[in-house]
């Protein structure tokens, strides 16, 4: 009997010292320094990934068809309050004030945004709705970024091309 409750006390011990390391993920998000994106970019290219985009319209950001990001300008100071300018000619071109940041996500880079256009800084802290692209390569120069969009019970992305200016 005795040998039976060393056993079981060992066996407890083991699944309690497997349980308090276990290597269970989590949903994790922390800032990312805004440093290694600050600066003016240009979108260099777009495209649309797991679909045939034949007939597909686009139309990026709640804006202007995906088109009218071919040579967008990315004006993204370190204080957070940065715009993006369309320059097609036959988009609806201009400026657009966003509010941006960069998070980790599960050991992702995220950018986000949200416009507030017209807005006062201390009014655009209250816009709730905004954009998330998922960083998926970056250098000093370029980075790459795609916003994953629900599409016919499938996920595709919309991948946007960035190089500094």
């Amino acid at each position: 009997m005795k040998h039976i409750l060393q056993f079981a006390f060992i066996l407890v011990t083991i699944g309690a010292i497997g349980t308090g390391c276990s290597n269970t993920k989590q949903s994790t998000s922390s800032v990312v320094p805004r440093t290694d994106f600050k600066g003016t970019w240009r979108v260099t290219n777009t495209s649309i990934e797991g679909t045939d985009t034949k007939n597909l319209k686009i139309q990026a950001f709640d804006d202007v068809s995906l088109d009218c990001f071919m040579n967008s300008e990315w004006t993204l100071p370190n204080n957070g309050y940065g715009s993006y300018t369309i320059t097609s000619g036959n988009c609806s071109s201009g400026p657009r004030q966003i509010l941006w940041s960069t998070r980790n996500v599960n050991g992702g880079t995220n950018f986000n945004f949200k416009r507030v256009d017209g807005l006062k800084k201390n009014q655009s802290k209250g816009v709730e709705q905004g954009y998330s692209l998922q960083v998926i390569s970056s250098d000093k120069d370029h980075f790459v970024a795609q916003s994953p969009v629900s599409f016919e019970g499938k996920t595709i992305y919309i991948v946007y091309n960035f190089e500094r200016k």
